[in-house]
């Protein structure tokens, strides 16, 4: 313990100087686009940067990615998207991927390329929902969108499992403090954006498009106001994690004729993370929704809901999720996956850290604002385009309406859906064989200790690790890594 502590005071200097005011000089028009995409079982082809998000929804597409430009001269890469993660990392071992052919369809940066590569001897351990990687530290060019971040702190994969894909992590520090500055920092501090704040919007599997936008909102993609909800503290969460939790206070169904089956008022704090396929429920509201599918089949061996394919009697039914007054109506078509022939309902049980994953995310248009500790949420449409900046302080999300057409209103109600008795599942699966789903890394979990040295890895996702409520760990790897970055930063001043 005590090498740990003697190194934070002698790091204590660089860390003060760092965080101290100073005059930041924007270098763009305060809004960043950068590319991402619905990657299925297939890996596609990589699109180059563009200025205008681009995403490819597909059914059986299972991981929302960004393509990413690293190194000078930049070298594309692609990245999961991820909301339940802060660090950003590259470069996974694709013999201890969980599909390896997958992994090795994309290609990796080669440091030896890059003039701009500066590599350090610190390590660490990241854990995840799935999975886990084992990273050596480096300061590098990135290149999201419009935009180039310089010297940024990233991680290149020394040994990885079961995760095919390179992460760029975008939540809030799982512990309430920075071990060091993530990239959202980095964008603020180099003047890209003026606010720790972006906005997605995965966007339906009937329209090819989406938006990832740094430091924006746009108007066009999305219904009526944006309901301001504020992120629960750290402590009130359900494992302590500090994340982009909200509560979610009921749950419904809009049958094809219009009529609306809710719940009873509830108080369920959920988290919004691109990186999970799934959404992510307590056991009643799972079952609840698997018992309104005719002849729906329960795998007790993976947790899936085996639903039938054909449902185009559900025509303009809905999954609903409130949050307070606001209402995001899910297609049915959107929260079912089609896999290798087979149709999943997007839900799995989860009673200790509910997520609200990439199937409610392609309803949903949400702003993310680290600053002012809110999300804002909308019905996701699309209507054209109309950007307008996030700017900075208390009122930094502009409260600007969504231009395009609200939604057919509900006719009446079908009486109430019960989510708080648990059921005795009797219909389960019969199928002989199971469809193999690529699910995104899900919420990171703990951090390893490292110095110079690595700890072992594990070879599966730890049991429990998304218990980051235990206390995530700051490593002294972290801390001199920070030190490292911030006095680099105070010799470019």
């Amino acid at each position: 313990m005590l090498p740990v502590i003697l190194a934070a005071s002698l790091l204590a200097p660089a860390v003060a100087a760092a965080s101290a005011p100073r005059h930041v000089v924007p270098r763009g028009d305060g809004i960043v686009r950068s590319p991402i995409r619905a990657i299925p079982d297939a890996a596609p082809k990589l699109r180059v940067r563009q200025n205008e998000v681009e995403v490819e929804n597909q059914r059986a597409g299972t991981r929302y990615a960004v393509e990413m430009e690293v190194g000078t001269p930049p070298q594309t890469l692609t990245l999961i998207l991820d909301t339940g993660s802060p660090d950003t990392w590259i470069n996974p071992s694709c013999d201890t991927a969980n599909v390896p052919s997958d992994c090795r369809s994309f290609p990796q940066f080669d440091s030896s390329e890059s003039t701009s590569f500066e590599q350090t001897t610190v390590r660490d351990i990241l854990r995840y929902g799935i999975g886990n990687a084992t990273i050596r530290y480096a300061l590098e060019t990135l290149t999201l969108g419009s935009a180039t971040i310089e010297n940024q702190q990233i991680g290149i994969a020394i040994e990885s499992h079961m995760i095919p894909l390179g992460i760029l992590g975008l939540s809030p520090p799982l512990n309430g403090v920075n071990d060091y500055p993530y990239v959202l920092d980095t964008m603020v501090d180099q003047g890209l954006i003026r606010s720790k704040a972006f906005s997605v919007d995965l966007r339906g599997v009937d329209n090819p498009t989406g938006a990832l936008i740094f430091g924006g909102i746009d108007t066009g993609k999305y219904i009526g106001e944006l309901a301001k909800l504020p992120m629960l503290d750290r402590l009130d969460t359900p494992l302590g994690a500090d994340r982009y939790y909200v509560t979610m206070t009921g749950i419904g169904l809009t049958l094809p004729d219009g009529t609306v089956t809710q719940s009873e008022e509830i108080a369920v704090p959920v988290f919004l993370d691109t990186g999970s396929t799934f959404t992510r429920l307590p056991t009643p509201i799972y079952q609840a929704f698997a018992e309104s599918f005719a002849n729906a089949q329960y795998d007790p061996e993976s947790g899936y809901y085996f639903v039938d394919c054909d449902v185009t009697e559900l025509e303009g039914a809905s999954i609903d999720f409130y949050f307070g007054t606001k209402t995001i109506r899910v297609a049915l078509n959107d929260f079912i996956w089609q896999v290798q022939g087979y149709c999943i309902l997007g839900v799995l049980p989860d009673d200790e850290e509910p997520i609200l994953g990439d199937t409610f995310l392609r309803a949903a248009y949400v702003v993310f604002d680290q600053d002012n500790r809110n999300l804002h949420i909308a019905q996701a449409a699309n209507c054209g385009t109309n950007l307008v900046a996030i700017g900075s302080g208390e009122d930094a999300v502009p409260s600007s309406t969504g231009q395009c057409t609200e939604l057919p209103t509900p006719t009446g109600t079908a009486g109430g859906l019960d989510v708080t008795s648990t059921r005795h599942l009797t219909n389960t699966f019969t199928g002989t064989a199971r469809p193999t789903i690529n699910e995104g890394p899900g919420p990171a979990a703990s951090r390893g200790t490292s110095g110079g040295d690595s700890p072992e890895p594990t070879t599966t996702g730890s049991p429990g690790t998304n218990a980051a409520g235990r206390g995530v760990e700051l490593g002294f790897g972290a801390m001199v890594t920070l030190g490292a970055v911030n006095l680099l930063a105070m010799l470019l001043l």
